[in-house]
C-alpha cells in the first residue's frame, strides 16, 4: 500500500474512530492504553494525554485489575468480552458502564478495543421497570373486584385472589384456559364475541351469572377493558359482586364519597390535567388559593399559578410530567385578586381513565418564604444587637455620670437663699435632668430591644401618650412641615412601654419628614379599628384580622416604590445617601410593634403620600395615668458610713460627692479589688455595688461580701436590666437593686431606710 493509501485510511480510521459516540479505548497486548477518542474523554473527564500509555483501570476501582487484565487476555485470544461495571469518572462521580472488549490488529499487532458504554439510564429505567411491575402487581392483587386478563386466544393470562374467592378456583387451576368455568356452557359464544369487541379497542360492559366451584351463585357486573399485557393485546374484566344490587349501589356511592372527601379534604391545591393540560379536575383548595371557582377552570388551559413569564416553564413540566417524569418547582404567581404568592408545585404522571394524564400539587409556601426571610432579618438583628449591647453599657456609665453632676448642682442651687438662686439656671437643671432621663431610658431600650427582651409595657391611653411625643416632635421637626393631629381619647388602653411608643411616632414621623425633603403635611392620628377581613401585615407577611387601637401617621409625600415596599422593614436598608441615614428606623419600628403582638399596614400609591398604620391590642380596661418625673427638692440629712464600687472612675466619683452631700461619710473604689479586705476592716454601714465588673459581678462579690460580714446591706445597681432571681439576691444579702443611672429620690428613700434599721 503506497503512502497515500496508507494516510487515507489512517484519516478513515481516525475520523470514524473519533466520531464514535461510545467510549473507545485501544489497549495492546500487555494492557498499556495506545488510543482513546473524544467520547471517552467525555465519558471518563480525563484528556487522551493523561490515558495513552497507562496499563491500568482509568474509570473502574483498582481491584478490577486483575478481573478485566484476566479478560484481557481472553480477548487478545481471540474472544470477545463484555462486562458491566460501577465507574468512577475524574471528579469522582458514579455511573454504571458496559464494555465490550473486542480483539483487533492494530498495525500488524493483536489488540483488544473496548466500547463503553454510559448505562445508567437504562439502569435507571430497568429499576423503575421492576418497581412499576411490582406496582401492578400490588394493585392487581390488592383489588376486592375479582381481575381476570385474557389474551388475544381467550386464554387465562392472570387473576387475582379476589377472582380466587369467587369463583372458588385456585390461580394454578384457570390460567391457560380458554374457556369461562364459572358461567353457563350457552354464554360461551356471546363472550368471545364481546371478547373480539374489547380486543378491537372496545370497553365491554354487561352482567351475568357466575357459579363459584361450591355451587355458589352469584350475580356479577363484568367489564372487559382492552389493555396491553406485556407488550401483546389483551382484555382484563373485572367482576363485581351485584347479587345485592342495592347494597351494591351504596357501596359505590360510598366509594365516590370517599374518593371525592380524600380529594377535598387534602390542604394543598390539586388540580388534574390531560395530556393537552386541559383542566379534568381541581379540589376546593385550589380554588380557595387561585381565587377561581370551579367552573372557570375546568377545561382550560391557563397555569394558575405560573406568570406569564413563567408560562413556558410550566408547558415544560407538564410535558416532562406526561412523559412520565415527576417535577418539582418553585414559581411566583397571582390569585384572581392581583394578591402574589410563591407556590411550590409538584406534579406527577397518573393514568386517569385509561389515558396519562398530570396530577398538579401546589402548596402555597408565601408564608414560609416570609419565615425564612424574618430569620434573616433576626439574624442580622443579634448581630445588631451585640454591637449596640457594647456600646449602650458605655454609653449608660458617661450618663450615670452626668445626671449625677446635674443633680448634685440642682441640689447646691436649692440650697441657696431664695434672694441668691438664680430662676433661669434651676429651670435650665431641671430640663437637662429630664433630658438625661429621657436618654436614658432610650438607652435601655436599646438594650431591651438587642436583646430581643421585653420592655416594661403598662395600660395607657393612647391618645394622651402620643401627645407628650408630638410636643416633642414639633419641636424638632423644620417649621415648614404642617403637624396635624385627629386624636380619638374615648377608647380602651394598650398595653405599651411608653419610651417605646416614642419611639414608634418619632421614627415614622422622621421617615415622613424625609419622604418630604421638610416641606409638607404629616398627620398623626390615634382611633380604634375593627378589620373584619384578613390584612397581611406589611413587615412580617403574616395574615390577620380583629379589633385594634390604631396609631397612623400620614404624609403628603411622593408615594413610596413597589421595591423599596418589599425591603423597607430590613436592618440597614435605606433609600438615602451614604450619611444621612442608618436604615434601622423602620426595622425598630417592626421591632416595636411585634414585641407587642401588634401589626403594621403601609398604605401608598404614586404621588399620593403613604400611611402608616399601627395596629395594636385592645387591653381592655381603662388607661393608666401617664407617670411624672419627680421634681428636684432638698432631701434630709443621712448618717453612717458607705462604700461605694464601681469599675467607671467618673460614676464611683460622683457616688460619693452624692453620698457626702448627703452627710453620709462615703468612700469609693475603682473595681473590686481590695473591697473584701477593706469591708472586713472598716465598719460599714452599707455597700453599693455595680453589677458589672471586671473579673466578678456585682452579686458574686455580694455573697463574698454577706459570708465575711453577715447582715451587711448591699444594694446592687445595673444599666443592662439583668435578670435577678429574688432567692439569689437575698442570699447574697442584696436589699434592692437599682436601675443605672440611680434615681436619686430612689436611692435617697432605701438609704434612708436601711440605714436607720441598721
Amino acid at each position: 500500500m503506497d503512502d497515500s493509501l496508507r494516510r487515507d485510511a489512517l484519516e478513515q480510521y481516525r475520523a470514524i474512530f473519533n466520531a464514535v459516540a461510545d467510549s473507545l479505548v485501544l489497549r495492546d497486548a500487555d494492557f498499556r492504553v495506545v488510543d482513546v477518542n473524544p467520547a471517552y474523554e467525555r465519558i471518563s473527564g480525563r484528556p487522551r494525554e493523561e490515558a495513552i500509555g497507562r496499563s491500568d483501570l482509568t474509570m473502574s476501582p483498582a481491584e478490577l485489575n486483575e478481573h478485566v487484565r484476566a479478560l484481557h487476555a481472553r480477548a487478545l485470544a481471540g474472544e470477545p468480552v463484555l462486562f458491566e461495571g460501577l465507574a468512577r469518572r475524574k471528579n469522582g462521580e458514579r455511573f454504571h458502564i458496559e464494555t465490550r472488549g473486542v480483539p483487533i490488529l492494530h498495525q500488524g499487532r493483536p489488540h483488544v478495543l473496548y466500547i463503553g458504554r454510559d448505562i445508567t439510564a437504562r439502569k435507571s429505567d430497568e429499576q423503575a421497570l421492576r418497581a412499576s411491575e411490582e406496582q401492578y402487581r400490588a394493585i392487581f392483587n390488592a383489588a376486592a373486584d375479582a381481575l381476570v386478563v385474557r389474551d388475544e386466544n381467550f386464554r387465562v393470562a392472570d387473576v387475582n385472589p379476589a377472582y380466587e374467592q369467587m369463583s372458588g378456583y385456585t390461580r394454578d387451576e384457570v390460567i391457560g384456559l380458554d374457556r369461562v368455568v364459572v358461567s353457563p356452557p350457552a354464554m360461551e359464544a356471546h363472550f368471545r364475541t364481546l371478547h373480539q369487541r374489547a380486543l378491537a379497542g372496545e370497553t365491554v360492559l354487561f352482567e351475568t351469572v357466575r357459579v363459584s366451584k361450591q355451587g355458589v351463585r352469584r350475580d356479577v357486573e363484568l367489564r372487559g377493558v382492552p389493555i396491553r399485557y406485556h407488550g401483546a393485546p389483551h382484555v382484563l374484566y373485572i367482576g363485581r359482586d351485584i347479587s345485592e344490587s342495592k347494597r351494591a349501589e351504596e357501596q359505590l356511592r360510598s366509594s365516590e364519597e370517599q374518593y371525592r372527601a380524600v380529594f377535598n379534604a387534602v390542604a394543598d391545591a390539586l388540580v388534574l390535567r390531560d395530556d393537552q393540560a386541559r383542566v379534568v379536575d381541581v379540589n376546593p383548595a385550589f380554588l380557595e388559593i387561585s381565587g377561581y371557582s370551579r367552573e372557570e377552570v375546568l377545561s382550560g388551559k391557563r397555569w394558575f399559578f405560573a406568570g406569564p413569564e413563567q408560562a413556558a416553564l410550566a408547558k415544560e413540566m407538564h410535558r416532562r410530567v406526561i412523559a412520565g417524569e415527576t417535577v418539582q418547582f418553585e414559581v411566583e404567581g397571582r390569585r384572581k385578586d392581583g394578591m402574589s404568592l410563591v407556590v411550590e408545585m409538584r406534579a406527577v404522571p397518573i393514568l386517569y381513565r385509561g389515558k396519562p394524564h398530570a396530577l398538579g400539587m401546589a402548596r402555597d409556601i408565601t408564608e414560609r418564604k416570609a419565615l425564612e426571610s424574618r430569620l434573616r432579618q433576626a439574624q442580622r438583628m443579634e448581630a445588631l444587637g451585640h454591637l449596640t449591647g457594647g456600646v449602650a453599657h458605655d454609653f449608660n456609665n458617661l450618663l450615670a455620670a452626668i445626671m449625677g453632676y446635674i443633680v448634685l448642682a440642682e441640689e447646691r442651687e436649692s440650697a441657696r437663699s431664695p434672694a441668691a438662686a438664680d430662676p433661669k439656671l434651676g429651670a435650665y437643671l431641671a430640663q437637662a435632668l429630664a433630658s438625661s432621663r429621657q436618654a436614658r431610658d432610650l438607652v435601655q431600650q436599646m438594650l431591651t430591644f438587642s436583646r430581643g427582651q421585653r420592655g416594661s409595657p403598662r395600660p395607657l391611653s393612647l391618645a394622651d401618650a402620643a401627645v407628650e411625643t408630638l410636643r416633642l416632635l414639633r419641636a424638632t421637626l423644620p417649621a415648614t412641615l404642617e403637624v396635624a393631629e385627629k386624636l380619638e381619647r374615648d377608647m380602651p388602653a394598650v398595653m405599651l412601654d411608653p419610651v417605646q411608643l416614642n419611639q414608634i411616632l418619632m421614627n415614622l414621623a422622621i421617615n415622613a419628614r424625609d419622604a418630604m425633603a421638610g416641606v409638607g403635611r404629616i398627620e398623626v392620628a390615634v382611633g380604634a379599628t375593627a378589620l373584619r377581613e384578613k390584612a397581611v401585615c406589611a413587615s412580617c407577611r403574616k395574615r390577620f384580622r380583629g379589633e385594634f387601637a390604631e396609631l397612623a401617621v400620614a404624609d403628603s409625600g411622593p408615594g413610596i416604590a413597589p421595591l423599596v415596599l418589599e425591603r423597607m422593614f430590613e436592618p440597614f436598608f435605606t433609600t438615602k445617601e451614604v450619611g444621612r441615614g442608618s436604615g434601622m428606623g423602620l426595622a425598630t419600628v417592626h421591632g416595636v410593634v411585634h414585641e407587642h403582638g401588634g401589626h403594621l399596614i403601609v398604605e401608598s400609591s404614586p404621588g399620593a403620600g403613604s400611611r402608616f398604620r399601627v395596629l395594636l391590642p385592645l387591653h381592655g380596661d381603662a388607661p393608666a395615668p401617664r407617670s411624672e418625673l419627680p421634681a428636684a427638692k432638698r432631701r434630709a440629712a443621712l448618717k453612717g458610713r458607705v462604700l461605694v464600687v464601681d469599675d467607671e472612675k467618673a460614676v464611683a466619683e460622683f457616688m460619693r460627692e452624692l453620698l457626702s452631700s448627703w452627710g453620709l461619710e462615703a468612700a469609693a473604689l475603682n473595681g473590686p479589688l481590695g473591697v473584701l479586705e477593706r469591708v472586713v476592716r472598716e465598719p460599714y454601714d452599707l455597700v453599693i455595688l455595680d453589677q458589672t465588673m471586671p473579673g466578678i459581678t456585682g452579686l458574686s462579690l455580694a455573697r463574698e461580701l454577706s459570708a465575711a460580714r453577715p447582715g451587711l446591706p448591699v444594694l446592687l445597681y445595673t444599666g443592662n436590666s439583668e435578670r435577678l432571681g429574688k432567692e439569689a439576691l437575698a442570699a447574697a444579702g442584696v436589699r434592692a437593686v437599682l436601675a443605672k443611672p440611680v434615681e436619686p429620690d430612689q436611692l435617697h428613700s432605701l438609704l434612708e431606710t436601711l440605714l436607720r434599721a441598721g
